[in-house]
């Protein structure tokens, strides 16, 4: 499902910036123009409703925006082990809940 919400990307001892653009309850994708290698696992924390929520997930592909056919680019990535909160949060997104894009 759709969604708009910005993400910190903590991987090594670094932080990267994206936005989540599309999430389920297994998985979501990030728009970043960065590139992380496939089967990379590292945490992701989004900010719902005033809340952060720290999600493990696990890089399954990266689009690279090579021509101006591709919309997008960024990681799609599984969630690995979901946090009760992310899952309630997309149970809410499912029922119309608009998600906070502070």
């Amino acid at each position: 499902m759709s969604a708009l919400m910005q993400a910190r990307i903590f991987y090594g001892n670094m932080v990267y910036t994206g936005t989540v653009t599309n999430l389920s309850e297994d998985g979501m994708f990030i728009d970043t123009s960065l590139h992380f290698p496939v089967d990379s696992v590292f945490d992701t924390v989004v900010l719902q409703n005033g809340h952060t929520v720290i999600i493990p997930v696990r890089v399954k592909r990266t689009v690279a925006s090579f021509s101006q056919d591709i919309e997008a680019e960024g990681i799609g990535v599984e969630v690995v082990t979901p946090p009760q909160n992310y899952l309630e949060f997309v149970g809410k997104c499912k029922s119309g809940f608009t998600a906070d894009h502070s």
